[in-house]
């Protein structure tokens, strides 16, 4: 089976966590990279909350991964003001891809991704979401993510 993980990440917790189901799932990757990112400074909050609220588009840069080409496809965002990045609003918008299983996960400070990740399913309807993960500070609790991410897995591998 053809598996993609599709991440965006800004601070590496998504990237953190993308990278191991990946290479649990020996998966493809795509890394999400937008012309029109937050600043990386101190405004960043400002700047990151302020673009999903009002429902920025993202500019994503070109990429050669065709998702109609994969059977599970796994996409992470980090949450930012309650809501999926716009990398990831705007990659599921622009590349629609219908009749795949589908993994989905959040990395947040709260560990609350629920709402974020109910929109996200809304936007891939359409496809079979077999597993979703919510993750708390991927980076700072990497045991704890660990263990999340081997559940998670091994709920996406018994969907298929």
């Amino acid at each position: 089976m053809k598996t993609l993980v599709v991440y965006y990440s800004f601070e590496g917790n998504t990237q953190f966590a993308a990278e191991q189901i990946a290479q649990k799932l020996g998966a493809d990757v795509l890394k999400l990279k937008a012309e029109n990112e937050p600043p990386r400074n101190f405004l960043k909050f400002l700047a990151g909350g302020k673009s999903v609220i009002r429902g920025e588009k993202a500019y994503l840069d070109r990429f050669d991964e065709d998702p109609a080409e994969y059977d599970l496809i796994v996409i992470g965002t980090p949450i930012w003001a309650g809501r999926i990045t716009p990398a990831v609003r705007e990659f599921a918008l622009e590349h629609p891809f219908e009749g795949k299983k589908v993994g989905l996960f959040a990395c947040s400070a709260s560990g609350e991704a629920a709402p974020a990740l109910d929109n996200l399913r809304s936007l891939l309807s359409g496809n079979e979401v077999a597993a979703t993960l919510s993750l708390r500070n991927p980076l700072k609790y990497a045991n704890k993510t660990a263990i999340q991410i081997d559940q998670f897995v091994n709920e996406l591998l018994r969907a298929l």
